[in-house]
């Protein structure tokens, strides 16, 4: 038996139609899962095109919501040429009845218990509709994902899991419908994934980037797995909430066990927002303290920022380049808040009748999907572009590579240099957001099932 996993991607920047940085890890673990007779292959739109003439007896394909109106387009494509099509992913998750439209079966919920059930029921011919998960895995067994499968396109192809979920509440944030506790896998099973992974060149070999959402949280467990991995002597990234730097002694281990960069959520400068999100763990005066203390410590701050909350202005976000570079933030994201299906955020808006769309190729964090309290949808599209490009002018960019110099650690510099260089040229060359408008495909529409 032959499978396809596909991990579907829209480009949202002008005249980019790839994002060879990071690979995911969902399709190389999910095919982990597949029994071993069973002959698996993984494709990520993020560097490679669909191939619609594949040989294969099932195409499974994971999403997210953004995607959702593509997926559907490539799965009714792969169905009308006779391939079943199973969908999976926080979208089908959240919506399985729309995507039934465009599959033969939904998993519901997490893969573990019922992937190798699909397999069993396609052999058998009797796929049911849908598959859903009865309960939460422990995360304890889980085989070794199938790097030796995901595309050579990849810069760094090395992601690995430590934890699932997060035990804050964060309105606009599906991870907490979707896997409403926070788990733990054995540190010896992660070991496991980070020492057996062969990559085709030392950076690979000495890079990991752990897909955790905050894998700080259970701080006990965390001190523990970066005692283990000192003498591998890796860099690793991931997210983390900013309060980590409370914890000197955590802070120590994870830059003695090669932590090089973090992703913190700053998400804003308004301390209403933050409690009207729920984000109660974020203290906006504890802000430039803590990124001060990740770089004593040699770590590289990459830091989102979302524009779009309640008490958001075209006056407040448009302080947001300066605030960010006295900060300190060696590296800025910025996003238009979206309130995802399934969140509480969206219910919020939905109650409200804000929700202006159900487009969900709009729901990308580059488009305003609801009406904002102090600004217009336009003001939101337009001011976004403005602080975008404000933010990677080269005054910005170079000011952030040399205010935070001299980084006790190496790479930290390294990345501080090539991040806002690409970015500062994306800028120059007009290689901006896609802001405004749904993805690469304008017709790309659904009824939606809510």
């Amino acid at each position: 038996m032959n499978v396809e996993i596909i991990n579907t991607w829209e480009y949202q920047y002008v005249g980019i139609k790839k994002n060879n940085l990071f690979s995911p890890l969902t399709a190389a673990y999910l095919a982990a899962l597949l029994p071993s007779d069973v002959n698996v292959t993984i494709r990520h739109e993020l560097v490679q095109q669909v191939d619609y003439e594949i040989d294969v007896d099932l195409v499974a394909i994971t999403f997210m919501i953004g995607n959702a109106p593509h997926t559907y387009k490539i799965a009714d494509r792969f169905r009308k040429r006779g391939t079943p099509v199973i969908l999976g992913g926080f979208h089908a998750t959240f919506l399985p009845e729309e995507a039934l439209r465009h599959a033969d079966a939904v998993v519901v919920g997490e893969a573990e218990y019922v992937f190798p059930e699909i397999i069993k029921d396609l052999k058998r011919n009797s796929l049911k509709r849908i598959y859903k998960a009865t309960k939460l895995h422990s995360l304890k067994g889980l085989p070794v994902p199938r790097y030796d499968l995901i595309e050579k396109d990849f810069i760094l192809n090395h992601p690995v899991q430590a934890t699932r979920g997060c035990p804050y509440r964060c309105s606009f944030c599906s991870v907490t419908s979707l896997y409403p506790s926070l788990r733990v896998r054995p540190v010896d099973e992660v070991m496991r994934d980070i020492t057996c992974f062969e990559g085709r060149n030392y950076l690979q070999n000495k890079m990991v980037m752990f897909m955790d959402n905050n894998i700080i949280v259970n701080n006990k467990y965390a001190k523990e797995l970066f005692k283990k991995m000192k003498p591998l002597k890796k860099w690793w990234l991931s997210q983390v909430s900013i309060n980590m730097t409370n914890d000197k002694e955590l802070m120590r281990l994870a830059a003695d066990s090669g932590c090089r960069g973090v992703i913190v959520g700053l998400e804003t400068f308004s301390q209403e927002n933050l409690k009207n999100i729920g984000k109660r763990q974020n203290k906006i005066s504890e802000y430039k303290n803590a990124i001060k203390t990740f770089h004593e410590y040699g770590i590289y701050v990459m830091a989102s920022i979302v524009i779009g909350f309640d008490s958001d202005t075209k006056e407040s976000i448009h302080r947001i380049p300066n605030i960010i570079q006295e900060l300190g933030v060696d590296y800025p994201y910025l996003f238009i808040l979206t309130p995802l299906y399934g969140t509480e955020l969206f219910n919020q808006m939905d109650r409200e009748g804000r929700i202006i769309t159900k487009d969900w190729s709009r729901y990308n964090c580059y488009n305003a999907v609801f009406r904002p309290k102090n600004m217009s949808v336009d003001d939101i599209h337009s001011s976004y572009l403005e602080i975008w490009k404000e933010m990677h002018s080269f005054p910005k960019a170079i000011n952030r590579v040399v205010s935070n110099l001299p980084s006790p650690m190496f790479p930290s510099i390294l990345w501080r240099l090539l991040d806002n260089g690409y970015l500062f040229f994306q800028n120059l060359t007009g290689k901006y957001p896609l802001v405004g408008v749904n993805g690469s495909e304008n017709s790309n529409t659904v009824e939606p099932v809510c």
